[in-house]
């Protein structure tokens, strides 16, 4: 919940102290920042269930090792992909510089080497270690980005406070995993002739799939309404959508703690007892943080980010309901990663799919674009409870 709150603030102030059009950027940068790392919460999911699931500390240190190899190989694909293309999306997103996007190319490869030590964490149940790392991370931006902008370096100084609270969080998992997690190429290597590797980048697959999904749609909005709507306007927004965002931040700690809470080996009622818990959580946050955003919201937008965002604070509790909506879906996400169940990707390719039809066709106008995303998400939560409900009556059918 600290890590939450650090991380949230962050755009608010972020928000006072940078105009319309800077802040906007930023924004987009985190969120494209959000959507690369995609590829990275595969990985972590990977490594937590590996983690929680292998006891053997040898075997487990030499597929999370093999892994990070394949990482390696995928950031170094994707860091060639940003260089060779970094003039068309800058025009796409329209960034006022090249700032944004050449520091997203410096966090990939930091953020491949921080995922899985911060992964080994979470999967090890240390979550007092693994919330003292993103309050590192969380605490290092705000004190970075805010030196670098009060210096007058605006959109570049937050770029460079980013990256060094980057550097930072990667410094502080070195020295907690230094002696628990030897992810040297010595591991022993022959354990993966078992096949264990294989088998986790299969699962691997699905995390991808399923952590798209959620990530789409916690970040997309920005991006989308960068693209058709005028940099100003693209500006006001973000500030809504970073107020809105405190929903989805509020929640994702209970999914945090769900996914090394529910294991293969535990029975149905064990595991949805975990999730039962989690969805409680969720439910109360989001409630009342809805409730906040429908009763106030020019007070809450004058208060928290300033009175330049009113004219958007409408905007506010529809953006509310999506993060909400993301965060509940993102719940039983991790429930059915934890499972390992395959049909996540059949859901994700769905979600994927809608998300598509938004940025062809649904933008219009703000509002639309809020409206397909909901719409989006009530059919995918829909499917994920109908999944569940069907495994209950199993259980309870079941000798």
């Amino acid at each position: 919940m600290v890590v939450a709150f650090l991380n949230y603030i962050f755009h608010p102030l972020l928000g006072r102290l940078l105009a319309p059009v800077a802040f906007g950027d930023v924004q987009a940068l985190l969120s494209l920042i959000a959507q690369s790392g995609i590829i990275f919460g595969a990985f972590s999911l990977v490594v937590v269930n590996i983690t929680t699931n292998i006891e053997d500390a040898r075997e487990r240190n030499a597929i999370i090792s093999a892994l990070q190899n394949v990482a390696f190989y995928v950031v170094g694909f994707i860091f060639l992909i940003l260089v060779l293309s970094i003039s068309e999306l800058k025009s796409f997103f329209n960034f006022s510089s090249y700032v944004p996007l050449v520091g997203l190319a410096v966090i990939l490869p930091i953020s491949s080497l921080s995922t899985f030590r911060n992964a080994y964490l979470q999967g090890s149940g240390n979550f007092s270690k693994l919330s003292l790392s993103g309050i590192v991370a969380s605490l290092g931006r705000l004190i970075f980005v805010f030196i670098f902008i009060f210096l007058g370096l605006e959109v570049l100084g937050a770029t460079l406070g980013i990256v060094m609270a980057n550097i930072c969080v990667l410094g502080y998992l070195f020295y907690q995993t230094r002696e628990s997690l030897d992810l040297s190429i010595k591991s022993d290597i022959h354990i993966l002739e078992k096949g264990s590797l294989k088998k986790e980048l299969v699962y691997g697959v699905l995390v991808l799939f399923a952590t798209s999904l959620v990530t789409l749609f916690y970040t997309s909005d920005v991006l989308i309404i960068k693209h058709y709507f005028s940099a100003f306007d693209a500006g006001l927004y973000s500030g809504i959508s970073a107020i809105a965002k405190i929903l989805f931040f509020a929640v994702g700690p209970s999914s945090v703690v769900l996914l090394s809470s529910v294991k293969m080996r535990h029975s149905f009622i064990d595991n949805s007892r975990a999730l039962a818990k989690s969805l409680a959580i969720s439910l109360v946050v989001g409630i009342l943080g809805l409730v906040a955003f429908y009763l106030f919201s020019d007070m809450i937008i004058k208060v928290m980010i300033g009175s330049k965002y009113v004219p958007f604070a409408h905007y506010l509790p529809k953006a509310g309901l999506v993060m909400f909506l993301t965060a509940f879906a993102n719940i039983l996400v991790f429930y059915f990663l934890a499972l390992r169940r395959f049909f996540l990707v059949g859901v994700s390719l769905f979600g994927i799919g809608a998300m598509g039809f938004i940025l062809l066709s649904g933008h219009t106008s703000i509002a639309e674009v809020l409206n397909n995303l909901l719409l989006s998400l009530v059919v995918i939560t829909i499917l994920l409870i109908t999944v569940y409900v069907k495994d209950y009556f199993h259980y309870r059918s079941s000798p």
